[in-house]
């Protein structure tokens, strides 16, 4: 009984109940007057509600295994992930879609293992970084401060400590953009073009919303970051002449397209920072596609949640 399908269930009760109640009319000695009787139809009603009770116990039972599969597709959390469930049994559709579930719950699990692992490392490299950017700049810049101030050069001093200041800057830059904090989100990315067309000598065309919808900080930040790095690509990978970058709200989701007329993806396997790229759209909860674009070159889209 275990190996039959679904289907086979729901057709072995009906018959079953069909069975039963032609087995009970068989063997009864009630008849049926050629104008039905009050008792006639009391006994009718009363086997009509018996086959019904027997259809639906007979199919709650044949359908529990598909609800108890629900009921634990409904509890699944990630960050508790439940023991290994081993092979499953029943219905030949409930066993495969428990097997297929379990296939995707551990995917999911290696998936988000593997990106926290990268998302530690790249927190531990940018700490690395800004220690280093720190020592060398900042931690120079004040030792030539307190050498200016033992001699007696009060002007030198302080145009160390400008240059100090100057260091520090740009290490806060690095970890918040000016023009995010000044401008918001649409001023930093026309900045972005207008940087990438200076640097790259590239045609930048915009196609952003007149008013972009507020974001949380950490989500601006998000879409900056992921505007920074495809342009960036783009100036060093896709041997293109020109780049669209377009920003604006659909639907529910806010959604940044930056598409160049170079070389495409080609097949070629993603890189660290597309890979990036995804891991932070992740964290803001949305998504991230890199394909061809139509009509050559590559798109990079992606897509996060207004609220």
């Amino acid at each position: 009984m275990s190996s039959m399908t679904l289907l086979q269930r729901v057709v072995a009760g009906n018959a079953l109940v069909v069975f039963v109640g032609a087995l009970i009319l068989a063997l009864s000695p009630a008849t049926v007057s050629p104008r039905i009787t009050v008792s006639e139809a009391a006994l009718l009603a009363c086997g009509i509600a018996a086959a019904l009770v027997a259809n639906v116990l007979l199919m709650r039972r044949a359908l529990a295994p598909l609800r108890a599969l629900a009921a634990e597709m409904a509890s699944a959390d990630l960050l508790r992930p439940p023991p290994p469930h081993g092979p499953r049994s029943g219905m030949v559709e409930v066993a495969t879609l428990g097997r297929a579930y379990d296939a995707m719950l551990e995917r999911l699990l290696a998936e988000r293992h593997d990106s926290a692992r990268r998302a530690i490392a790249a927190q531990e490299a940018e700490r690395g970084r800004i220690g280093r950017e720190l020592h060398d700049e900042v931690g120079q810049a004040l030792t030539g401060v307190a050498l200016e101030l033992e001699a007696g050069r009060l002007d030198d001093a302080r145009e160390a400590l400008r240059a100090a200041s100057d260091g520090v800057r740009e290490i806060t830059h690095g970890l918040r953009p000016e023009p995010l904090a000044d401008f918001g989100l649409r001023g930093a990315l026309v900045a972005l073009g207008s940087t990438l067309a200076d640097r790259a000598r590239l045609r930048v065309r915009r196609e952003l919303a007149p008013n972009l919808p507020a974001l949380a900080p950490e989500t601006e930040l998000v879409v900056y970051r992921v505007a920074q790095e495809a342009l960036t690509n783009v100036a060093r990978h896709a041997s293109a002449r020109e780049v669209v970058v377009g920003a604006g709200p659909v639907g529910e989701m806010l959604v940044l397209s930056v598409r160049d007329d170079g070389l495409g993806v080609r097949g070629a396997p993603a890189g660290t920072g597309v890979q990036g790229m995804r891991e932070r759209a992740l964290l803001a909860g949305g998504t991230l596609d890199v394909a061809d674009a139509p009509g050559g070159g590559t798109e990079v889209r992606l897509a996060v949640p207004l609220a």
